[in-house]
């Protein structure tokens, strides 16, 4: 015999931006989760930078696959992103190189959703909108 029982569950963290400019959701981006995980990383074991590239069919998916793929590197290496010394967006593809330092950051985002997912222009200004399963 199977049994199922659904359980809600509310484990997600909204984040929304306001910026100038396309390169600059992103770069506001890597800061907000660079926060997130860096207050609670205890102390660094050193600088570090890695290259990233990211490819989708739309700027918001875009969004959603750069903050994947920091979140996959604090994961998997520790790295806590801090800033962005160079970052390109050609199309629907970005490539950066982000300095950050190695630590333990906590295991917190466990997927960047596309739920409510958005990036647009609106009065001058760029905005988005991004859920984190946590």
């Amino acid at each position: 015999m199977i049994v199922y029982r659904w359980i809600d569950h509310t484990a997600e963290l909204e984040l929304e931006i306001e910026a100038g400019s396309e390169e600059s959701v992103f770069e506001y981006a890597l800061a907000a989760v660079g926060e997130l995980l860096g207050e609670r990383a205890g102390e660094g074991r050193g600088p570090a930078t890695h290259r990233v590239a990211a490819s989708a069919p739309d700027r918001a998916t875009l969004l959603a696959e750069w903050l994947s793929e920091l979140a996959y590197l604090a994961e998997t290496e520790g790295f806590v992103p801090e800033a962005a010394s160079r970052l390109e967006l050609a199309g629907n593809s970005l490539e950066a190189t982000v300095a950050g330092r190695l630590a333990s950051p906590p295991h917190l985002i466990k997927a960047v959703t596309y739920h409510r997912l958005g990036m647009w222009e609106e009065s001058g200004a760029w905005r988005a909108r991004i859920i984190f399963d946590v």
